[in-house]
């Protein structure tokens, strides 16, 4: 005979509700190799609208040197005023937040890298040289009243120099919320990242960052994506990226691979319990509509 069980395990304490930035139009198209029509952009965005997700980046502006497919970032932002929803734009330096502060934008998001051959690839300056710049942005936001965000590119660590150590991407968290960002991504660019790791980086981050709403952004990671997501979700993060698709990719990140598709997302919350607002339905349509646009326009092998 079995012995008697005196005890249950602790319950596992999920939260009730999530957030979902949808990505797609922005980190999703940026990688296709040939330009896609604004109308098309625009219709994309349109579609995700009507999903009931409140939080969507819809572009970036960044030298149309380097990142062709966001040249039209401009005519992107006009079609889509203020409204209810909270329409953001990748800035990656003072010039880019310049444009999108004419551009008459509502919310912006910075971007750094833990990994210092990531952060050369990506805005061609060191970590610490990125820290300066995102202080200063950070007045300029406060100065032009909108809001600023940041994303920690590679905070799970990169295929160049390996797993980032937890108390750099704690300090640089730490510096960028003391500076005034509303909000921090920590983003595994490169798929490298584990649900152990994951549990311990977000637990350590939402435990001495008090001053700021943190998320995740996950890429396709070998099939720990959704193991990922479940391990931050147990340590308390609640705002989460994902596009429609699972369109994405890096294009200064050899190897990167897509993001997470929100219909999968969406779904995965639900059998959860997790509500996150978001029609099932409608946003299957988006997925759909994704998959064709990178059919339409291929993928740019990097």
């Amino acid at each position: 005979m079995m012995n008697e069980i005196k005890s249950m395990p602790a319950p596992l304490i999920l939260p009730d509700s999530v957030e979902i930035t949808e990505v797609g139009p922005r980190d999703g198209l940026q990688n296709l190799g040939l330009f896609i029509p604004t109308e098309k952009k625009i219709q994309f965005i349109g579609l995700v609208k009507e999903t009931g997700i409140r939080h969507i980046d819809i572009t970036a502006f960044v030298s149309p040197k380097w990142v062709p497919q966001m040249r039209d970032a401009a005519e992107i932002v006009a079609a889509f005023p203020g409204e209810e929803i909270c329409y953001k734009v990748l800035v990656p330096n003072r010039k880019g937040l310049e444009l999108a502060i004419s551009a008459g934008v509502k919310e912006a998001v910075a971007v750094i890298g833990s990994s210092e051959a990531h952060n050369k690839n990506n805005v061609n300056l060191t970590v610490a040289e990125s820290l300066a710049e995102l202080v200063l942005m950070a007045a300029m936001a406060k100065d032009a009243g909108i809001i600023i965000r940041a994303n920690i590119a590679t905070a799970f660590g990169c295929d160049i120099e390996g797993r980032a150590p937890c108390q750099r991407v704690l300090g640089i968290s730490q510096e960028l919320a003391a500076a005034g960002y509303a909000g921090i991504t920590l983003c595994d660019t490169t798929g490298v990242g584990d649900p152990k790791l994951t549990y311990e980086l977000c637990s350590e981050v939402l435990t001495k960052v008090k001053n700021a709403q943190i998320g995740v952004h996950f890429h396709q990671c070998r099939g720990f994506e959704f193991a990922n997501i479940y391990a931050a979700l147990l340590a308390g993060v609640k705002m989460f990226d994902s596009a429609c698709g699972g369109l994405g990719g890096c294009p200064f990140a050899p190897g990167a691979s897509g993001n997470i598709a929100t219909e999968l997302l969406v779904q995965f919350f639900s059998k959860l319990g997790i509500s996150t607002g978001v029609d099932a339905a409608r946003i299957n349509d988006c997925g759909k509509f994704a998959a064709q646009l990178q059919k339409d326009f291929y993928l740019h092998a990097v």
